[in-house]
């Protein structure tokens, strides 16, 4: 059984860890908002292209106190790169060149939206909010990262998706496997629930992994749903 104690000590691991890694020194300061006794912060990379078809940045939000990071977000934004997109396998392929998360979430999509309908056939950006590490529980944090997250998307608009999964149990499984842990259970749900309040997302439908959406600015995509391979009728023979 997992204890509180263990979530927090996994918690700080993992902010201690997103802090060292991260590529300051490849991000451009794009503002930096004050409120009370938090700083925060967002960064952005150049878009960079492997196929000349699909074109992807890095985006990182933190919250810091002093010197003291509290809080780190970190997203990927995705575009066409001619405005013109081709066809959601040529997505998958483009996203596996970048990561095993962007890959998963776009072959998420593929089966979440039909074809003609892709978030990116809008012409808008897709965010992919990759993660969020938040070693301590403070009520001055997601205020902070809300209004951070709309000043750094919400103009552009676009379709923003996440999967919710509690950090802490990566590379966590032990002899038992996380799905069967009732306490990882619980977190995911409370997580969901967190990001349904706190960011207005959404749950997309018939997924059990924790996969949420929500249209971001003005952006009014239409809505995910299980996309199913229609079988062929029967061939009826001409001599019936």
């Amino acid at each position: 059984m997992r204890s509180r104690k263990w979530i927090l000590q996994r918690r700080a691991t993992a902010l201690a860890e997103m802090v060292e890694a991260s590529p300051l020194y490849s991000l451009k300061k794009l503002f930096a908002l004050e409120s009370g006794r938090l700083v925060t912060s967002c960064r952005r990379s150049s878009f960079v292209s492997e196929d000349g078809e699909f074109k992807s940045r890095a985006i990182e939000i933190n919250c810091r106190q002093g010197l003291e990071v509290r809080a780190i977000a970190k997203f990927r934004e995705w575009d066409t790169c001619n405005g013109y997109f081709t066809d959601g396998s040529d997505f998958i392929m483009s996203a596996d060149m970048i990561s095993q998360a962007d890959y998963e979430c776009a072959e998420m999509i593929a089966d979440h939206w039909p074809e003609h309908k892709h978030p990116l056939e809008s012409g808008e950006p897709l965010i992919i909010f990759d993660r969020l590490v938040i070693a301590v529980p403070d009520p001055d944090i997601w205020p902070a990262l809300t209004t951070a997250i709309d000043k750094a998307f919400k103009q552009r608009g676009g379709t923003m998706v996440l999967k919710a999964f509690p950090l802490e149990w990566e590379g966590a499984a032990g002899d038992c496997p996380v799905g069967e842990e009732p306490m990882f259970g619980r977190r995911l749900a409370a997580m969901r629930n967190l990001y349904r309040r706190k960011l207005g997302m959404q749950d997309i439908p018939e997924n059990e992994e924790g996969w949420m959406w929500k249209a971001l600015g003005h952006a009014m995509p239409p809505n995910p749903v299980r996309v199913r391979e229609v079988e062929d009728p029967p061939s009826v023979s001409e001599d019936t």
